[in-house]
């Protein structure tokens, strides 16, 4: 209760009167809907199985921020990984699926129920969604009812350790690190939550909902929140204070979380260097690279990516080869602009790879 009239009090003074008495009245219709329905005993017993599933493995929980484009992926294929929202933009450039993926965002599910559907649902082990969302919006009616399926019930606005009970306190990272939590994970690894967020421009539908109108500097993918997408405001303050309150939850159950992105501005856990992780030497990772699905799609080898591709310096739009490569930081520049024309692939020793869309069907390179 305490938690619920704080969340009120903060409603209140950031979004205003409109949007508290509308959530107030979804919340309640979402209260009584609980009071009538029947108790789901397939999914109950479906986490009472899960329930320390993983006991003492890491995790790493993949936020979707562009700080992705700067890590070395490729070394996360035999570990567990949990993603979220649009990551599925991220499947052409890997050649690993996550294990777990999460989606609690009302906006996101009426937008990408039909990829999660098509798209993800078959190529992950475990998924979870609220069944009811505190804004009335079932997620039952967008998702299907997969044998791989687990269904949250987000009307809490704490973190809790008996779930399906499961705050989303203003971020699926922190539902997530729940989830994680439960299955029995000690170690929990944060990558791509970064905390910084450039303007974009929106279309305001309150001071909540938003909708945009030009492609997102903010995610690893410009096409991730783009034209005519609509999502919530991210209030950064919010997202770092639920941050903070889940470091002493997560410590009092004896779990280990560690921010091991790269840069951002999320400092409430302690940093971990992404690749001081794995125990991996440089000839490891050629011969993890050389074995890659995305090289032997695009009917490539690593070394003839090295031979082939034409290094790039500087910023040019007009004339860009079908093979080339950059730095890791004029990288961030072609990925943003020119990822609707070019695979992007990396990093590599410093640089990042890119082959042309519509050549590689016809690339020929033995």
């Amino acid at each position: 209760m305490k938690s619920l009239i704080s969340k009120g009090i903060s409603v209140l003074k950031h979004d205003g009167v409109g949007v508290f008495v509308e959530r107030t009245i979804k919340y309640s219709i979402v209260k009584a809907k609980r009071l009538t329905q029947k108790k789901d005993e397939t999914n109950l017993e479906k986490w009472k199985r899960l329930k320390g599933k993983y006991k003492g493995e890491r995790v790493f929980i993949i936020g979707n921020a562009p700080s992705l484009n700067r890590m070395p992926l490729y070394l996360l294929k035999n570990e567990f990984t949990m993603a979220f929202n649009r990551f599925n933009l991220m499947f052409e450039r890997l050649d690993w699926k996550p294990s777990f993926y999460t989606v609690t965002d009302d906006l996101v599910v009426k937008d990408m129920y039909k990829e999660i559907n098509t798209e993800i649902l078959p190529n992950v082990q475990l998924a979870f969604f609220p069944d009811l969302h505190p804004s009335n919006v079932s997620f039952k009616s967008y998702i299907a009812n997969s044998v791989n399926v687990y269904w949250l019930n987000t009307d809490t606005s704490e973190f809790r350790a008996d779930l399906p009970k499961c705050g989303i306190n203003k971020t699926v990272v922190n539902a997530g690190m729940q989830i994680a939590a439960y299955m029995g994970f000690s170690e929990i690894y944060l990558i791509g939550v970064d905390m910084s967020f450039e303007d974009q421009k929106v279309k305001k539908i309150n001071s909540r909902n938003w909708e945009a109108e030009e492609h997102d500097p903010n995610h690893f993918d410009p096409r991730y929140f783009d034209k005519g997408r609509k999502y919530h405001n991210p209030t950064v303050y919010e997202m770092i204070e639920r941050f903070e309150i889940s470091k002493k939850f997560f410590n009092s159950l004896g779990v280990n979380v560690y921010n091991a992105g790269i840069g951002g501005k999320l400092e409430v856990f302690p940093r971990r260097e992404f690749i001081s992780l794995f125990n991996i030497n440089s000839e490891q990772i050629r011969s993890l690279i050389s074995k890659n699905e995305f090289l032997n799609q695009q009917k490539l080898t690593l070394d003839k990516l090295l031979e082939e591709a034409v290094l790039v310096k500087e910023k040019n739009e007009k004339q860009l080869p079908y093979i080339f490569k950059t730095d890791i930081d004029l990288a961030q520049i072609y990925i943003s602009k020119f990822i609707s024309d070019y695979l992007p692939f990396g990093p590599y020793n410093g640089e990042f790879f890119f082959v042309r869309r519509k050549a590689v069907n016809n690339l020929q390179l033995h």
